[in-house]
């Protein structure tokens, strides 16, 4: 039984497919979804669902999760929106908003800082979870502190020293999972636009020439060993542009998987794991993943759904 409050949502909708909501194209459905176009009104949802048990996934633009083809049991939540606030030397970003457009919004202003955020197709509050990066910067880098919501609904602010930053890696991945990320503050400086401009042309350049571009991945799929590179070892083990039903390992860049045709999760994380067995069956190296999963097998569905 769902609570009567779930109901009254703006704008929620039931059963709703995830696959239209993501990047990447992939998904089952979720129970309830609903889409926010700031993080203001979230704090209350937690509250609720924590009080209700709920459960909660908070969804940003999918570039970096998979989302299960049994879709996800609860509420999500996707957050949007594009609010970019500046203030003395820091930049204020909501959760939902993409990184490459704030990126390109602040050299524009002639603010540098962020030109990394170009390579990081995701948002704000993803990118925190993640500590992403790009380019040789990340997150951890430039962050100065985010605004977190706790299961009761309250908020404080964390400074970057305590968010236990690691390669791809927060404590928001780790003990502090559950914690919902608001928004977050990165600290930037003036210079000539002409010159932030031409950094970010660069960085563009960089992510199409090394990259795929234009078609839908979920950006790196594994993290990079130490000393090495994902991307080499997968290729180096054969796989660059092998497939399974409508998903490819990049022939341009083997540590991205593709949905080149319709491809479900299954067929993603059929690929996953061969390129990680062969990686390791070849050169003794477990590569570790760094896509986070959301939601459950399409078998575990059926199964939930058939169970009284």
């Amino acid at each position: 039984m769902w609570p009567d409050w779930t109901h009254a949502l703006a704008g929620v909708l039931v059963d709703e497919p995830l696959a239209r909501h993501s990047q990447y194209g992939i998904g089952g459905r979720a129970d309830r979804f609903v889409k926010l176009d700031d993080a203001t009104a979230l704090p209350e949802i937690v509250a609720r669902c924590n009080a209700d048990s709920v459960p909660l996934t908070v969804l940003g633009a999918g570039s970096n999760a998979l989302i299960l083809d049994g879709g996800i049991r609860g509420l999500v939540v996707k957050l949007g929106g594009r609010h970019v606030t500046v203030d003395d030397g820091v930049v204020t970003l909501d959760a939902g908003t993409m990184m490459p457009r704030a990126a390109l919004d602040l050299a524009r202003r002639g603010l540098t800082g962020m030109e990394w955020g170009i390579g990081v197709p995701g948002t704000c509050g993803a990118s925190v979870f993640g500590n992403a990066g790009a380019f040789g910067a990340d997150v951890a880098g430039t962050l100065v502190a985010c605004e977190v919501c706790h299961g009761d609904g309250t908020t404080r602010w964390v400074e970057t020293a305590d968010c236990g930053f690691a390669y791809r890696d927060s404590r928001f991945k780790r003990e502090a999972a559950g914690a919902v990320i608001l928004r977050g503050r990165f600290a930037v400086h003036a210079d000539d636009p002409v010159v932030v401009k031409a950094r970010t042309d660069a960085v563009q350049a960089e992510r199409k020439a090394t990259q795929p571009y234009g078609v839908r991945s979920l950006g790196s799929t594994f993290k990079n060993p130490p000393d090495d590179f994902a991307g080499r070892l997968i290729e180096a083990a054969g796989l660059a542009g092998h497939r399974l039903g409508g998903a490819q390992i990049s022939p341009k860049h083997t540590n991205f998987i593709l949905n080149i045709d319709h491809a479900t999760a299954a067929d993603v994380l059929g690929l996953v794991d061969r390129a990680r067995d062969e990686v390791a069956s070849r050169f003794d190296v477990v590569l570790e993943r760094e896509i986070v999963l959301l939601g459950e097998p399409a078998a575990a569905a059926v199964t939930a759904q058939s169970a009284p």
